[in-house]
């Protein structure tokens, strides 16, 4: 890691010698490490004119002075670059294809995201598979770059649908018609990237650094974004170009309190809060028990893990302990038809009463106050793996996570179905390791299945589960006590740093690769309905699952 000087140029369309030259002369002063073009790089004509300066380009008489990285903008890349490209050529010296879409990380470690083209209208005309130099792109091939995870910079050739949300900087009129894409507005949102550069070949338009929603289940902060759009060459304006250094290793800072972002979402109605000492039913339905909420122990702040804060969605309860509680998922990954043998989705969350951020101004828990909260949690996932075995007949196991680090607001635990064969071939640990490897996360530990780790500092912890249906054949309903451990369960796990950047999304993501479900990936694109209902859905999923678990959970007792 290191600080790297970028240089990035707006819309070239053919006129290379005007742009190279003004930017040898900055090069020559500056010694930036790279350039990065967004646009067009070539002309949208072939007259004799455009034809002679891409020749000047392809044959060294207009020279390139650093590596520049380009991808695609509105029109069609010549035949004679696509060739060569097509046969994984390089233009001419030092300039780089990006990529009609894909991730690309430089010498300098700097992570670049591109996007080219603009999208399909409509997409059901697409009827042959797009080429890699193509001018246009698919919604399908904005979701797959969600898999990048995060960015130093993205580069998409169309705006971001929105994004003058919320932006006080006017907008020059020559734009004022341009049209962007939901589908770059949500990668945005997955990559959050840390500068986002666009193109507008008529006007330059930059807006407020803006800070990106925290994610329904996200335990970290929210991440800022620069965003800024750049004209042509031959604009009427002579900001055409930007710099800037970029280290790495940390975020840039802003000068002024980022605004929110202009991709945010209006939040579904709150409940009413609870009043001081009110019960909870078991059920939201009117349920068969109550419990009462141990206000003393949460943030005064909303928090929609905390059982009695507005945020909290009480219609996905499953079950409530004296530690901790089992809730439904909302936007689950699986779906109601992902796991046939069960009456519900199947992903769970076990979830403890305690607000991780009330340490800060109640002290930390005591060794025993701790380890009372992991063996109830550990209870229950005990009695969820029996409920899922006993149900599939043995078919289906369980895979469950858990991210441990400072500063979150609320811990949680993560559980979901999966094919017991999966597990007990090695294949969902093997899938787990090959990913920590390619995010370059520290190597994972074997620790017991059944117990806390020996650290104490941040981590990813993984439990995997499955029996054989011989075992669960032996089972008559369950003893319903939760103290059983049938199957074998498995357990490791990897340290997490203080400086290590981290994707909460790592233990969905994989899960989602090996279901089959990375369209599912984003909570939000797994609400169960989309069209104003999806309480009705989830009350469903949940009850579902309250018929399956009912004869297993020890906390009826």
């Amino acid at each position: 890691m290191g600080t790297a000087k970028i240089l990035v140029v707006g819309s070239i369309q053919g006129n290379f010698k005007k742009a190279f030259d003004k930017i040898s002369k900055l090069q020559a002063k500056q010694k930036f490490d790279l350039a990065i073009i967004v646009g067009d790089v070539f002309a949208p004509t072939s007259d004799d004119s455009t034809t002679e300066n891409l020749q000047a380009l392809l044959t060294g008489q207009i020279q390139i002075p650093l590596p520049t990285y380009f991808t695609t903008g509105d029109v069609a890349l010549p035949d004679v670059v696509k060739a060569k490209l097509e046969h994984d050529e390089d233009v001419c010296p030092n300039l780089l294809y990006l990529g009609r879409k894909g991730t690309t990380k430089t010498t300098e470690d700097v992570k670049i995201v591109a996007l080219g083209g603009r999208q399909v209208q409509n997409e059901a005309s697409v009827t042959e598979k797009l080429g890699s130099c193509d001018s246009q792109f698919l919604n399908n091939d904005a979701r797959g770059l969600h898999g990048a995870h995060d960015a130093h910079i993205l580069i998409t050739n169309q705006w971001p649908a929105n994004i003058t949300n919320g932006s006080k900087i006017d907008v020059p009129s020559a734009l004022a018609e341009i049209v962007g894409a939901q589908s770059i507005s949500n990668l945005c949102e997955a990559l959050k990237p840390w500068y986002h550069f666009s193109s507008s070949p008529e006007a330059v338009w930059e807006r407020e650094p803006f800070k990106h929603v925290v994610e329904y289940d996200s335990l970290q902060q929210g991440t800022v974004t620069r965003f800024k759009s750049l004209p042509s060459v031959t604009a009427p304006t002579k900001e055409w170009m930007t710099a800037f250094s970029l280290d790495t290793s940390k975020p840039p800072t802003t000068v002024a309190p980022p605004t929110i972002s202009p991709f945010s979402r209006a939040s579904p109605p709150r409940k009413r809060p609870a009043e001081d000492g009110q019960a909870y039913e078991r059920y939201s339905g009117g349920g068969r028990r109550q419990k009462r909420a141990r206000n003393e122990r949460f943030d005064p702040n909303d928090c929609f893990m905390c059982l009695n804060k507005p945020e909290f969605k009480t219609h996905l309860v499953i079950s409530i302990g004296e530690e901790s509680i089992v809730t439904a998922s909302r936007g689950p990954l699986s779906t109601m038809a992902t796991f046939p043998q069960l009456s519900s989705s199947g992903h769970v969350m076990i979830i403890p009463h305690y607000h991780a951020a009330d340490e800060a101004a109640q002290g930390k828990r005591t060794v025993e106050e701790v380890a009372a909260e992991f063996m109830e949690m550990s209870k229950f996932r005990v009695a969820l793996n029996k409920m899922v075995g006993s149900k599939s007949s043995g078919q289906l196991g369980t895979v469950c996570w858990e991210v441990n680090r400072t500063g979150i607001r609320h811990h949680h635990w993560s559980l979901i179905p999966c094919q017991a064969e999966q597990i007990k071939k090695g294949l969902v640990e093997a899938a787990f390791k090959v990913s920590r490897e390619q995010q370059k996360y520290p190597a994972f530990e074997p620790c017991d299945p059944e117990s806390q780790l020996p650290i104490k500092s941040d981590y990813f912890r993984l439990w995997t589960w499955a029996s054989d249906p011989v075992e669960m054949a032996d089972q008559t309903n369950g003893n319903g006590n939760g103290d059983v451990a049938l199957g074998k369960a498995h357990s490791m796990y990897f340290p997490l740093p203080e400086d290590t950047r981290f994707n909460i999304w790592f233990g969905r993501e994989v899960m989602a690769g090996l279901l089959q479900l990375e369209n599912r990936l984003n909570w939000r694109d797994a609400l169960l309905r989309k069209d104003g209902s999806e309480q009705a859905a989830e009350e469903e999923d949940a009850q579902g699952l309250r018929d399956d678990f009912e004869e297993f959970d020890f906390a009826m007792n």
